[in-house]
């Protein structure tokens, strides 16, 4: 079993001298720590920083310090041969001179990845919406393939420590957590079983991934407590990859699917996500993050020739999140798709998320030269190509939405 990412979370504000110090001992933590799962055969695909939450409450943003700091960790980063940054903005208070250093940083530092945090403490923030979409569409426009916003997630209601990126932000602790490479494992164990009814194949699948979580889990924890770094624990989520045997829609598929989009999916989701819930109850494991199936379009190869057959909408994926872990993932958009209808959606997520009280995400791509059913260009080894699907071109009129919060009654 393969890791998709260790993830360190540090506070944004640390002082210069603590992260020189912090350099040489992340370092040594990093080689100690690839060498020693490379002895247990486990690849680490990315390392990666995840910073505490940028804020404007108090309407004192210091654009020039935050910007100062970015340049500070880009450089660590480099040094580390850590792949990317994450940098959350709590749109929640004062969000449009937050947007605006968003955007500066976003484009100035390629490394970047931009997380917009539009609801959170069960409380949906309208305010904050608008200005997410806008910042969307403008980083569309960066260039003409849409890609920069593969670096850019509106997130509701999410966790710390999330390993995977952009949905997450740093406790204020140093610390680190893990996300896994398990739809390969998943579908390795389902093709070489003799067991044909989903009850004794979950159980075998509890049985057989069990024993190399506790392996990934004490090698962490064990380097973690060595090195004075918090371990958050893993995210047992089921991310997909965009190569020949790791496709979620794929694992699906397996199980009696005849092809995802179909009926039959939101039950297989779930079934999948009981499974990865039991074996972190069963191994009493340490999680962070989402826990779930991630349908994440663009970096999952199946899923992307059934969205060729346009078998499933926006809507069917929005309607999964209820069931499976970070949302609505990876979409590719037409580059003319109105602000209102992004808003529409990532309320409809908002929503979803917190009358669930679940962590979820938004991350769509605009392209501006691609309409609907046109097929995407990316050249980039995270991304699969396939067609940019259709919008409603329709959208929740705002003429009610007058407060700058919303909560739903159950939670007040």
């Amino acid at each position: 079993m393969d890791l998709r990412t260790i993830t360190i979370g540090i506070p944004i504000n640390i002082e210069s001298d603590t992260l020189l110090h912090l350099e040489s001992k992340l370092k040594n933590f990093l080689e100690e720590t690839t060498i020693a799962l490379a002895t247990e055969n486990i690849n680490i695909r990315t390392f990666r920083i995840n910073l505490t939450p940028v804020t404007n409450k108090d309407s004192n943003l210091n654009s020039q310090k935050i910007i100062g700091k970015i340049e500070t960790f880009s450089n660590f980063a480099e040094k580390l041969n850590i792949r990317w940054i994450n940098i959350p903005y709590d749109l929640t208070e004062n969000p449009k001179e937050l947007s605006e250093l968003a955007f500066t940083i976003l484009k100035r530092y390629p490394k970047t990845f931009s997380n917009l945090i539009v609801a959170k403490d069960k409380n949906i923030s309208y305010n904050a919406i608008p200005i997410a979409s806008k910042f969307i569409k403008d980083v569309s426009k960066l260039d003409n393939s849409g890609y920069n916003n593969f670096r850019v997630g509106v997130s509701c209601n999410i966790k710390a420590n999330t390993p995977f990126f952009p949905y997450t932000y740093s406790s204020e602790e140093l610390g680190i957590s893990t996300g896994l490479e398990l739809p390969k494992e998943f579908i390795k164990i389902i093709n070489s079983s003799e067991n044909r009814d989903l009850i004794s194949l979950r159980e075998e699948i509890i049985t057989k991934i069990s024993p190399e979580v506790n392996k990934i889990n004490n090698i962490l924890s064990v380097l973690a407590k060595k090195h004075f770094i918090k371990y958050n624990g893993i995210d047992f989520s089921l991310a997909p990859y965009p190569e020949k045997g790791s496709s979620v829609a794929e694992l699906i598929e397996l199980l009696g699917l005849e092809q995802l989009g179909s009926n039959g999916t939101l039950f297989l989701t779930s079934y999948l996500t009981d499974i990865l819930k039991e074996i972190q109850k069963r191994n009493n494991t340490p999680t962070t993050g989402f826990n779930g199936v991630m349908f994440s379009l663009l970096e999952d190869e199946q899923l992307g020739l059934r969205n060729n057959n346009k078998l499933f909408s926006i809507d069917s994926l929005i309607s999964y999140s209820a069931v499976c872990g970070c949302g609505l993932d990876m979409i590719p958009l037409p580059g003319d798709i109105f602000e209102e209808e992004l808003n529409s959606i990532i309320l409809d997520v908002a929503a979803l998320s917190t009358t669930l009280d679940k962590p979820l995400g938004v991350r769509v791509l605009p392209i501006p030269t691609k309409q609907e059913n046109e097929f995407t260009t990316f050249n980039m080894d995270f991304l699969f190509n396939t067609r940019v699907k259709k919008p409603k071109n329709l959208s929740l009129s705002n003429r009610l939405l007058t407060n700058t919060k919303f909560s739903y009654l159950k939670w007040q």
